[in-house]
C-alpha cells in the first residue's frame, strides 16, 4: 500500500467507527446519520458518543471518546461547533486517524468561526489525524457500505469518484449518476477544506483503483500552485470533470459565505484547467453527459466530426453545435460519398451532415455509420435520432397506454441490439459516437438514456449536448497527446 493509500486508508476503508453527538432524537443529524449508516450496512463496528443515552438505535452508547473499548479508525462529528476541538482532542489522544466534522460554524460565519476553525486544524496536525470539513454533508466509501452522510443516500458500487466541496451539488450529482444506472466508488463532501484541500482528495483517487472516473465540484481554492501541480499529475492517468462556481460577482459572494472559499479570477481557473487536462463544464447537465461518455468512448484523434441524422433540422442545428463547441464539420472525401451513395436514396445531399432524408432505415443506416467510422477525415461521429435504426412496427404512445407497455419489452430488446452493434463499430475503429435522440415522452427517453450507458453509448436528448461532450472528449484528447514523455506542462501567469 503506498503512503497516500496508507494515509487514507482509515477515512474510506474503517474497520470501526464512532459518531460523537449520536441522538436518539429523529430531528437531530446525530439521529439522521447514525440511521444512515445502519441502513447502508457499514461493514465494522459503529460507537455512538453521547453522554446522555445508554441506547440508540438498537446500540449501546458511550459517554465519550475515553471510554471507548477500543481505538475507532474514523470519527464522525456531529456537536455543536464550540465543543468540536474538545472532542477532537480526545479522539488526538485515543489515537484515532481520520475525522469528519459535519458540524457548521466554522470560518464560513466570520472570525470566531475562523479563530474555531484554525483551533481544529492544530489538534488534527499535531496528532497526525487527517481531517474532513467542517461544514460538510458527509462521505460515501461503497468499498466497506459507508454511508456516513446527511441525506438518505446509498449508491451502488461503480466507477465514478465524487468530489463535492458542497453537499447538495454531491449529492445531486450522485443521484443522477444513480439514475441512469450509475454506481460510485467515493463521495467526499468536503466543505470548508480546513485541513485536507480538494487536491489531496485528487491525489488519492488517483490510485484508488475503484475509481476510473472523477466528477467535481468546487467553488474556490486554498493552494492553487498545489492544485495545479496534482491535478495535472492525476489527469495524466484519469479524466477529472470539474464544474467550478463561483464565476460571478454573485457567486463568489455566495460561495464566501458558503464554504468561506475564496472563488478568484473565473479566467486564471480556466487556463489551469487548459495547462492541467482538467475538463471544465459549466452546469450539472454536463458533469454527468461527459463522465459517462469517458467512461466508454475512446478518445477521439482530433477535432473532425461526422453528422448522421435522420432530420434536417437537426443536423443544421448540430452542426452549428459542433462550430460553437470548437469542432470542426469535416467534408468528406469523394470515395465516402460514392459509399454512402449506395446506401442512400439519390436526393440525399451528398454532404456531411448525412441528412438520411426519411428514405433510409434499419440496417442501411448501420451501414452508414461503419462508412462515417472508416473515413479518414472523421474523428468522431455525431449519430442523431435512433427512430431509423429500429423496426418500424414499434410505435410509442403515451405512458399510460397498455399498448406502450405491451411493446416496450420489444423496444428494449431491439434498442439494446442497435445499441451493442454500434458498441461493436466503436470498438472496431477506435472512434467515439455521441447519440443525441428523443421520443417524445420523458419517461421513454429516460429508459433510453439509462439502456444506452449502460451499453457503453451515451444518449443525450438534444444536438448542442452531443456536441459539446465531442467536443471536451477531444480537448482531453488533445492535452493527452500534446504531453511532452515525463507528463510536463508548464503553468503560463
Amino acid at each position: 500500500m503506498s503512503e497516500i493509500a496508507q494515509k487514507f486508508d482509515p477515512l474510506f476503508n474503517p474497520g470501526s467507527l464512532a459518531l460523537i453527538g449520536a441522538s436518539a432524537s429523529p430531528y437531530k443529524w446525530g439521529s439522521v446519520i447514525l440511521s444512515h449508516i445502519i441502513t447502508g450496512h457499514f461493514k465494522g463496528k459503529v460507537y455512538p458518543v453521547n453522554p446522555k443515552e445508554k441506547e440508540i438505535l438498537g446500540l449501546k452508547v458511550y459517554s465519550s471518546v475515553k471510554a471507548l473499548p477500543e481505538t475507532p479508525d474514523l470519527a464522525v462529528v456531529v456537536i455543536p461547533p464550540s465543543g468540536v476541538p474538545q472532542v477532537l482532542q480526545e479522539c488526538a489522544e485515543k489515537g484515532i486517524k481520520a475525522a469528519v466534522i459535519v458540524t457548521a460554524g466554522f470560518a464560513e460565519v466570520g472570525a470566531e468561526g475562523e479563530k474555531l476553525q484554525r483551533e481544529v486544524v492544530n489538534i488534527v496536525r499535531k496528532s497526525g489525524m487527517i481531517l474532513v470539513g467542517p461544514n460538510c454533508f458527509g462521505i460515501i466509501s461503497t468499498a466497506c457500505s459507508l454511508c456516513a452522510i446527511m441525506p438518505p443516500l446509498f449508491p451502488e458500487p461503480g466507477p465514478f469518484a465524487v468530489v463535492s466541496q458542497s453537499g447538495n451539488i454531491g449529492f445531486s450529482i450522485v443521484q443522477r449518476l444513480s439514475s441512469k444506472g450509475f454506481g460510485i466508488s467515493k463521495l467526499i463532501s468536503y466543505g470548508n477544506e480546513a485541513d485536507l484541500h480538494c487536491e489531496d482528495y485528487l491525489e488519492y483517487l488517483a490510485e484508488d483503483t475503484e475509481t476510473k472516473v472523477i466528477l467535481s465540484y468546487i467553488e474556490g481554492l486554498k493552494d492553487g500552485r498545489k492544485f495545479f501541480e496534482t491535478a495535472k499529475k492525476v489527469t495524466q492517468t484519469k479524466p477529472i470533470v470539474m464544474l467550478k462556481a463561483g464565476y460571478t460577482s454573485a457567486g463568489a459572494r455566495a460561495a464566501k459565505s458558503h464554504t468561506a472559499a475564496l472563488a478568484g479570477s473565473d479566467a486564471i481557473f480556466n487556463s489551469v484547467c487548459k495547462q492541467a487536462g482538467i475538463i471544465r463544464v459549466r452546469d450539472m447537465d454536463e458533469i454527468f453527459n461527459v463522465g459517462a461518455a469517458l467512461l466508454h468512448q475512446p478518445l477521439p484523434q482530433g477535432k473532425k466530426v461526422g453528422i448522421i441524422t435522420a432530420g434536417g433540422g437537426w443536423g443544421v442545428i448540430g452542426a452549428d453545435a459542433c462550430i460553437n463547441a470548437g469542432l470542426s464539420v469535416t467534408r468528406l472525401p469523394e470515395e465516402t460519398i460514392k459509399e454512402l451513395d449506395g446506401l442512400l436514396p439519390s436526393w440525399w445531399s451528398r454532404g456531411n451532415p448525412v441528412d438520411l432524408v426519411a428514405g433510409v432505415f434499419g440496417e442501411d443506416v448501420m451501414k452508414s455509420v461503419e462508412v462515417m467510422l472508416r473515413c479518414a477525415t472523421v474523428d468522431g461521429l455525431i449519430l442523431l435520432n435512433l427512430s431509423p435504426m429500429l423496426p418500424r412496427g414499434i410505435v410509442l404512445v403515451s405512458s399510460e397506454s397498455p399498448v406502450l407497455r405491451e411493446q416496450l419489452e420489444a423496444f428494449g430488446d431491439s434498442l439494446a441490439e442497435v445499441l451493442e452493434q454500434l458498441a461493436i463499430l466503436v470498438a472496431k475503429y477506435g472512434k467515439p459516437i455521441i447519440i443525441a435522440s428523443e421520443f417524445g415522452s420523458g419517461y421513454i427517453d429516460a429508459q433510453v438514456g439509462k439502456l444506452a450507458v449502460q451499453k457503453g453509448i451515451p444518449c443525450y436528448l438534444l444536438p448542442d449536448h452531443a456536441a459539446a461532450v465531442l467536443s471536451r472528449l477531444a480537448q482531453y484528447a488533445e492535452y493527452r497527446r500534446n504531453l511532452s514523455p515525463h507528463g510536463s506542462s508548464v503553468l503560463k501567469p
